[in-house]
């Protein structure tokens, strides 16, 4: 039979890509809260979906009993650092208790339970940090994620932490990413401001959602979802690139494959945009671990390669068949 996976969040941007990946091997269910209902039936077309309270410990556990999924990654947040800084009660509902709901109600269950962490847990001074570095994040985001980590494996020890580094890509929820932005901006000529000091170990959309279903299906013995037999991964894993690199890096990179001039690429400093939220300098995440796991993030230069190849595609076929 093949294995269920629940997916929270799966609307948002991580979401929507761990979907896309999880329905070619698991049965799939998801669970939406702030998206319109019509929106999520668009989004999750052919997915088990409901709209649920992550916050109220009631409905999860009715959600997990009628589910019974044999996997849950965990991936609903406020990931905004500036909004949750404004909204630091929302925040600690959501990405603090909403996440102690989950992992304990799988820990009870015994269900394999990833949860989606980051890399602003960390202050950006010591970098790059592996799995055991001490965190201490600078902003309000870092700091409820940081205290969801420990709180998870308090209260299940076997559950799997994954902290993700900055992601990138396209989204079909409404909202826009910076990546998304960019290139939007780029192939209208117009230049974009970007951070050139601000630097991270970043991974598409896509390479993401490998990583986490690797974690999900680890110590399975269902051979569709866990061909290299891999043990059962628990405690933190970071899962970053191999690049440590700034957005204005990648800006240059996506003008270069679309054939533009490099100075639409407008560099800045992180310091000179002020925000709610206090940015680190340097996150960049040591993800050795993962990669001697089967892990392994192409190039920066190719996953932007191959997310803009596929929009183009996508255009273009669109165009055909309208």
């Amino acid at each position: 039979m093949t294995p269920s996976l629940l997916i929270t969040g799966a609307t948002g941007f991580l979401g929507q890509y761990l979907v896309a990946a999880a329905r070619r091997k698991w049965r799939v269910a998801g669970t939406f809260h702030r998206t319109r209902r019509e929106d999520a039936e668009r989004l999750l077309a052919g997915v088990d979906s409901g709209k649920i309270d992550l916050t109220d410990f009631r409905d999860v556990r009715d959600m997990l009993d009628a589910v019974r999924p044999k996997a849950v990654i965990h991936s609903a947040a406020l990931a905004d650092p500036n909004y949750c800084e404004q909204h630091p009660d929302e925040s600690l509902r959501v990405n603090l208790q909403a996440t102690l709901n989950l992992a304990g109600l799988c820990g009870d269950r015994r269900i394999p339970f990833v949860f989606t962490s980051t890399d602003l847990v960390f202050d950006g001074t010591r970098a790059p940090y592996a799995e055991d570095g001490p965190v201490s994040p600078l902003n309000l985001y870092g700091e409820h994620k940081a205290l969801a980590e420990q709180a998870v494996l308090e209260r299940y020890d076997e559950a799997a932490i994954c902290r993700m580094p900055l992601l990138f890509g396209f989204a079909d929820n409404g909202r826009v990413p910076f990546f998304q932005r960019m290139a939007s901006e780029f192939r209208a000529g117009r230049p974009m401001t970007l951070f050139a000091d601000e630097l991270r170990t970043p991974i598409s959309g896509p390479v993401a959602a490998v990583g986490l279903l690797l974690v999900a299906a680890s110590g399975m013995e269902d051979e569709a979802v866990n061909p290299k037999e891999i043990e059962r991964v628990r405690g933190i894993l970071h899962l970053g690139g191999r690049e440590s690199i700034s957005r204005y890096e990648m800006g240059t990179q996506m003008l270069d494959i679309l054939g533009l001039p490099p100075s639409l690429a407008e560099p800045i400093s992180f310091r000179d945009v002020p925000g709610a939220a206090a940015r680190a300098a340097d996150v960049s995440l040591d993800s050795s671990r993962a990669y001697a796991l089967g892990f392994d993030p192409p190039p920066v230069r190719k996953q932007i390669e191959r997310l803009l190849g596929r929009t183009v595609e996508e255009k273009k076929d669109t165009d055909a068949h309208g």
